[in-house]
């Protein structure tokens, strides 16, 4: 898959950074890192801007070395860490920002991850008391669930997650569904005696953020309302207020919004159509998936790990 890379137009994913006020978490870059990473794409792609990126792709002009940059997730330490190197570089990307954040009815994704960064010597310290719980709760029925699990490869496409990864996701999303997740999860909190609340503050952009990146000449897009993890397992009306409210609440900070990006990666023909009558010009998946891009709203992306690996490499 990350060879594949190389001869398709597509965009690099990022999340999140670290520094000495952001800690760092699983996959996350400091700004040395990013810089460097920046060379390494310009001289291998042709690394253009998002402006840059959108007319060629509207006038189907995007040669197979075009790449662009994507941030999801509107992180306080994208605009800290990232934005300020872009500028260094010369650089517009595609911002994707969720707007419960914004609305004082913060996503629990961050939270949860926030949670762990802090309170685990790393990512596999969190699994393995995650999965203890869960194995602890549902141990009679989970031989079985990891037999599909395996059987459909669940996320294979997305390579950048290791097994442990795929299959917390697994659990999280197909076995235990959000409000068992989120009493778990508020449990282990508790027993950590976690305290967040500054957490707002901490993770996220305000929407002076976002009118700056619109000046700088940063795309600010779509990326849900509410973030998620399994869009389409909403009905074509809940789909309709996640992507209708996102579009109405950025428009009425940064203007025209003509972009997007899945949520975890996660849409099907309900969430294309909505996204045509919205008018959007452009979307982005999460993973390379399908060797064509069957619509304007399936844009391949690269995880920023997988480019990370290579450059480490040497390739």
């Amino acid at each position: 898959m990350i060879e594949e890379s190389l001869n398709r137009s597509h965009a690099i994913m990022f999340h999140h950074f670290h520094d000495e006020k952001h800690l760092p978490s699983q996959g996350s870059l400091n700004s040395e890192d990013f810089s460097e990473m920046l060379t390494w794409l310009a001289n291998r792609y042709n690394l253009i801007g998002a402006g840059e990126y959108l007319e060629k792709f509207e006038s189907e002009k995007l040669d197979n070395k075009d790449i662009c940059l994507s941030f999801d997730d509107a992180l306080l330490c994208q605009y800290e860490i990232a934005v300020p190197i872009l500028a260094r570089h010369n650089l517009e990307a595609f911002f994707f920002v969720y707007s419960s954040a914004f609305r004082g009815n913060s996503d629990n994704l961050e939270l949860y991850r926030y949670f762990r960064t802090s309170c685990f010597s790393d990512i596999e310290e969190f699994y393995s008391a995650f999965f203890s719980v869960v194995n602890k709760q549902f141990d009679e029925v989970l031989a079985q669930h990891h037999k599909l699990f395996e059987i459909q490869n669940y996320l294979g496409n997305f390579q950048f997650y290791s097994k442990n990864d795929r299959w917390f996701r697994y659990l999280r999303d197909q076995v235990l569904g959000p409000t068992i997740y989120d009493e778990i999860m508020s449990e282990m909190i508790r027993e950590k005696e976690f305290s967040h609340q500054n957490f707002s503050r901490e993770i996220w952009m305000s929407e002076d953020h976002l009118r700056d990146l619109v000046r700088r000449g940063h795309i600010v897009g779509l990326h849900s309302y509410s973030h998620p993890t399994q869009i389409s397992k909403l009905t074509f009306d809940e789909q309709y207020r996640e992507y209708s409210e996102n579009f109405e609440h950025l428009r009425s900070i940064v203007g025209d919004v003509v972009s997007m990006s899945h949520p975890c990666g996660d849409y099907n023909d309900d969430t294309l159509k909505i996204l045509e009558t919205l008018g959007l010009k452009i979307g982005f998946r999460s993973s390379f998936g399908e060797e064509k891009t069957c619509s304007k709203y399936e844009v391949p992306r690269e995880d920023h790990s997988h480019v990370f690996e290579k450059m480490k490499n040497g390739d």
